[in-house]
């Protein structure tokens, strides 16, 4: 029970075993500890409470405390107590011990003589987790073990371990020692007698637990058999309404079942008539597709049938006004032919005008020509013009056809489109 308790108490403590965020804070508190300097330590720990949940060594500052061959004062070990409760019920260092059995075990130096724990210290770590009576070392002994081997303990100690876990008298360690053997072997005299004579109250107090416990024991064991009574009346009557609302149930289950085969056959039948309905509209929609297939088909056709006509009409209308584009290049030719002349006449009838003084009848021939220049010219210009007419005339007969041929490809647009609606319905 002591390991899960101290199990428990490693799992809510994991904090404590993390580094400082003050290392160099830390490492003088550990100094001042080994060198027993326990105003400094007050002072540290008063400045900065969380100290004393850092380790150092395998170490809290409340086991580096209790194995400091000079004793502390009660006022620090309260101290760290105090900032870190969970100290107390957490075990440390090669041997696996509490601070209890660290403050039992620790021995004389060359430079310090040995001091016996004080009676305050031990009552305030055990009066903090009264389990720690309880709890063995890695060596499975336990603080009375301790307790009984050391010089000088008090019969206050002694009595206060006893009287927290008076079975502990009967507990062998690894070493197959009982409390008992250590006592005997002690060196020192006063301390053996205290021992013994604590032992002898701890097997008496020990015996007083056993009598208590069978007492309990044969009370509990009546409770409990009345108890049992109490809670077989009761599962009788609840067995008993059991099966009567286990009856009720069978009815209305049977009752349901009957109701649910009906609405089964029910629901066949009108599944039956649905997959009909289904056939026949399936079969609707199949006539429906076909027939519109059908004009379809044949509108696509007739559509196709008017586009050629169409087509076959732009092609004529092409060629004419490729016909027309020549005739119109044919009379700018003479146009030009033409003008070209008259700038000829005209070269002439410069020259003519120097030579007048020359000759009145070759003046009358060449103005009689030039009149003859200006009718032809007059006759090409009418030409033009009526070429013209026909040109813009042809131009807007192509726009009419092409404004025709634009309207059918909407129609057959729309009439696919329509095709398409009618498939997907």
């Amino acid at each position: 029970m002591h390991r899960r308790e101290e199990q428990k108490t490693k799992e809510d403590t994991s904090t404590s075993t993390t580094m400082s965020d003050t290392p160099l804070a830390t490492t003088q508190l550990f100094k001042a500890i080994n060198a027993c300097k326990w105003q400094t330590v007050l002072k540290q720990i008063q400045s900065d409470p969380s100290l004393a949940k850092i380790e150092s060594d395998g170490l809290l500052p409340l086991h580096a405390v209790c194995n400091a061959p000079l004793r502390a004062p009660l006022k620090l070990i309260k101290m760290l107590l105090t900032a870190h409760p969970a100290a107390a019920q957490l075990k440390c260092g090669k041997e696996d011990r509490l601070p209890i059995h660290i403050l039992l075990a620790t021995t004389a130096t060359p430079y310090i003589p040995y001091t016996p724990p004080s009676e305050d210290v031990v009552s305030a770590l055990i009066e903090l987790y009264p389990g720690a009576a309880r709890v063995p070392d890695v060596s499975n002994q336990l603080p009375i073990h301790l307790a009984c081997n050391i010089t000088g303990v008090s019969e206050k100690v002694l009595t206060f371990i006893l009287s927290t876990y008076p079975e502990g008298a009967y507990v062998r360690d690894f070493h197959g020692k009982y409390p008992l053997d250590y006592a005997t072997t002690n060196k020192d005299i006063p301390t053996r007698k205290l021992a013994l004579a604590a032992l002898d109250r701890g097997t008496l107090y020990a015996s007083i637990s056993k009598m208590t416990s069978l007492r309990l024991s044969k009370e509990n064991e009546s409770k409990t058999r009345s108890m049992e009574e109490v809670y077989e009346k009761k599962l009788n009557k609840m067995e008993s309404h059991a099966k009567e609302e286990r009856a009720k149930l069978v009815a209305q289950l049977d009752s349901m079942t009957k109701q649910l085969k009906e609405e089964k056959e029910s629901n066949q039948a009108l599944c039956e008539e649905k997959e009909k309905m289904v056939i026949e509209k399936d079969q609707a929609v199949a006539r429906a597709i076909q027939f519109e297939r059908a004009r379809y088909a044949k509108l696509e056709e007739q559509l196709r049938s008017d586009l050629a006509d169409v087509q076959l009409k732009n092609m004529d209308l092409l060629e004419q006004l490729e016909s027309t584009q020549g005739d119109l290049d044919a009379s700018k030719e003479t146009e030009e032919k033409h003008v070209g002349e008259i700038d000829a006449l005209k070269q002439q009838l410069s020259e003519t005008n120097n030579k007048l003084d020359g000759t009145k009848d070759e003046f009358y021939m060449t103005q009689e020509e030039l009149e003859t220049v200006q009718v032809e010219l007059v006759a090409a210009t009418n030409v033009i013009k009526q070429k013209s007419a026909r040109i813009t005339h042809l131009e807007q007969s192509l726009d009419s056809t092409k404004s025709s041929v634009l309207h059918l490809i909407q129609e057959h647009e729309r009439a696919q489109a329509n095709m398409e609606k009618q498939k997907e319905y």
